[in-house]
């Protein structure tokens, strides 16, 4: 990933505290090539974990506008977290949510993530693309 991804990185960024997304303090953001995730259909693309704040994204085989949208759900999760949304009973060991399609208040924050986060990854694109 190079600058004009990173540069979208700390735009997208901005553009969701504009939106009034609690995002700060920032996560931590770890970029993982892993071959054997990006050779398996569904391997993994990314993750957030609550306890330690940490926004992982895969990147390996990758287009750079996939990783970004992968990273505005995660930071969706971090608004989540910050905001008290994440019930510690609902975080299994280790700090892994447990998973969504098994408990109900977390399918509900994943609701929240996949729509919140793609409308305004689209916003953000189209006020690049059109000049808003």
């Amino acid at each position: 990933m190079g600058n004009d991804f990173k540069k979208h990185l700390a735009g997208l960024t901005e553009y969701l505290v504009e939106c009034g997304w609690n995002i700060q303090p920032y996560p931590n953001v770890v970029m993982k090539r892993d071959d054997q995730e990006a050779q398996g259909l569904l391997g993994r693309t990314a993750f957030y974990e609550p306890m330690s704040k940490t926004v992982v994204l895969y990147t390996s085989g990758r287009h750079p506008k996939d990783v970004l949208r992968s990273y505005a759900h995660e930071m969706r999760h971090h608004h989540q977290n910050l905001s008290g949304m994440m019930n510690s009973d609902d975080i299994g060991e280790g700090g892994d949510p447990k998973y969504a399609q098994n408990n109900e208040a977390m399918r509900e924050l994943e609701k929240d993530a996949y729509l919140e986060s793609n409308i305004a990854f689209r916003d953000y694109t189209d006020n690049i693309k059109f000049g808003k």
